[in-house]
Order: structure tokens, then sequence, then C-alpha cells
């Protein structure tokens, strides 16, 4: 089998845009960040904050951040969260499935810095999207109750 470069080089284009986002986040903590600001990168594949709130109880918002917005959580540590958006027909024929992570870790004054990275499957632009900044924004709510 013989394959163009014209060939090639639109299955390579594919793959660069069908696969978006990240499974670990690009933003770190500073003690200079302000609690229940977030952070969030172009694109909304990647945010972080600092929650005011314990690790405890920041764990427990991120779980029902996921449950509100129909994810699955796949994988469960004390410091980190997997979870998977369930998939839908729609408009978008395989819209979500995508991959959600979420990272915690207890910072002073019982705060938590969190970081969510989305990552987007193979058919990304068929109805998936970022979902980063969509979290940290629902998790200050919730902090705020």
């Amino acid at each position: 089998m013989r394959f163009t470069q014209s060939t090639l080089g639109a299955f390579g284009l594919l793959l660069l845009i069908g696969c978006g986002g990240t499974t670990t986040s690009q933003l770190t903590y500073t003690p200079s960040m302000q609690p229940n600001v977030p952070s969030k990168a172009e694109g909304c594949y990647d945010a972080a904050l600092v929650l005011k709130a314990d690790l405890a109880a920041t764990k427990d918002i991120a779980l029902k951040v996921l449950k509100a917005i129909d994810a699955q959580v796949e994988k469960e540590t004390s410091d980190s969260i997997a979870a998977q958006r369930n998939r839908h027909i729609g408009l978008f024929v395989g819209s979500g499935g995508e991959e959600i992570f979420i990272t915690l870790k207890a910072t002073e004054n019982g705060t938590t810095f969190v970081t969510v990275a989305t990552k987007t499957g193979f058919v990304g632009g068929a109805g998936q999207k970022a979902w980063s900044c969509q979290i940290v924004d629902k998790m200050v709510e919730l902090a705020a109750k």
C-alpha cells in the first residue's frame, strides 16, 4: 500500500484537530494566587484555582460538579479524580465522552489547590468541548454557599 505525502499530511492534521486538551495541567500553584479566583488557559482545556475549602470539602464539591455535568467517575484517589462525560445522541453524533482530570493539593490556611484538565477524543470536533473553566467556576460557586 502506498501513501502520498498529501494523504499522510491530511491524516496528521486530522490527528492534531481531533485530539484536543491534556491529561495533566500545565498550571502550577503559587502562594500569591487569590482564593476562589480561577486561572484559565486559552481554550479552557486547562484551569486551576485555590479554593477556600479544605481537601475533603473540595473533593466533595468536585464530585458534585462532575455529576452535574453528567460525568462518570472512573478513578478516584485521595488527591485526584478521573472522570468521563457520558455520551449523548443529539445534534452532534457522539457528543460527550470528554475525559476530565482533577487534582487536589492541600495548601496553607485550609485551602486547596485544584487543577482541572479536559481531554477530548479522536472526534473532538464532533460535539465535544473543554469543561475545565466551567468546572472551576461551578466549584467556586458551590464553595461560597
